[in-house]
Formats: C-alpha cells, sequence, structure tokens
C-alpha cells in the first residue's frame, strides 16, 4: 500500500470514530437534559422531522413535541428524583445514518429509597446532518414485553 492509500486509510477510520464519539453524546445529553427538567435541550438531540414511540402508547412527532418528553405530567411527577442511565449501545454506521441498540434504566428515588422505575430496550435512529448527529427516529420499550427484544436485533 503507497503512503497517499494508508493516509486516506487512516483519515477514514478516524472520521469514523468521531462520528461514533459524536453519536455516543448525543444519547449520553439525554440523561442529563431530562434530569435537568430541561426540555429545550433535551429537543436539541432530535431532528425536525423526528419520530419518538415509547412502548406504543405515547408518540412525539417532530422536534417541538419531544419538549414534552420532559413537560409531561409523569415526568414532572418523578423530579427531582430520577436518574436516566443511557447504555450500553452497539452502534452501526452506514454513510449518515446509523442505529444504536441498546438500554435506558431509570432511577427513582422515593422515601429514602433508589428504585428502578423504568428498564427498556432502545432503538436510536440517527442521521448526520452537516457536521451533527441527530436522533431521527426513537423507539423503546419496556423490558418484559414481547416486542421489547427485537429492538435489540439491530446490535446483532
Amino acid at each position: 500500500m503507497d503512503i497517499n492509500n494508508e493516509i486516506m486509510a487512516l483519515k477514514k477510520r478516524i472520521m469514523e470514530l468521531e462520528d461514533e464519539k459524536q453519536i455516543r453524546d448525543v444519547l449520553h445529553r439525554y440523561g442529563p437534559a431530562v434530569d435537568s427538567n430541561d426540555p429545550e435541550k433535551t429537543s436539541l438531540i432530535y431532528a425536525d422531522d423526528c419520530q419518538v414511540d415509547i412502548d406504543g402508547t405515547w408518540f412525539a412527532n417532530g422536534r417541538e413535541e419531544t419538549k414534552t418528553i420532559v413537560t409531561n405530567d409523569v415526568h414532572q411527577s418523578i423530579l427531582p428524583n430520577c436518574a436516566h442511565i443511557m447504555g450500553p449501545y452497539v452502534i452501526r454506521i452506514e454513510g449518515e445514518q446509523a442505529t444504536a441498540s441498546g438500554y435506558a434504566t431509570v432511577f427513582v428515588r422515593s422515601d429514602g429509597d433508589v428504585k428502578v422505575w423504568r428498564q427498556s430496550y432502545q432503538c436510536w435512529e440517527l442521521v448526520k446532518r452537516g457536521e451533527s448527529w441527530q436522533v431521527l427516529k426513537r423507539t423503546s420499550r419496556s423490558t418484559g414485553r414481547e416486542d421489547g427484544q427485537a429492538l435489540l436485533q439491530a446490535a446483532l
């Protein structure tokens, strides 16, 4: 292999690693944003044309609607006693599209005890627009549901 090909291969590898890091950063910002009661920061991880499906019962379409992830009564009822732990995720990148499959666990403090409030399987579909990765589609299923494990198949 000549030096130019080696440089191009290294450049490609570095770009792939940077993309993966940016995707992990997007996903990891979710927890601090929702737990700090910040609907604006929460919405910024999503694309303008995103879709969110939580357990097939709660939906948001578009960045503006994702703010209700934070402002809805259910989430407000667990603040400031909640902690979202996101991951680990297996990330697959194909050009300017990516999928991150893994877990999310929400802990809530109540009467001095901390307990798991919700644990779920997650599949995040992301798109790179310009220099930034954004969530285009998020599907979340609580553990124990028949349709949850299918979300993890993308990781395999």
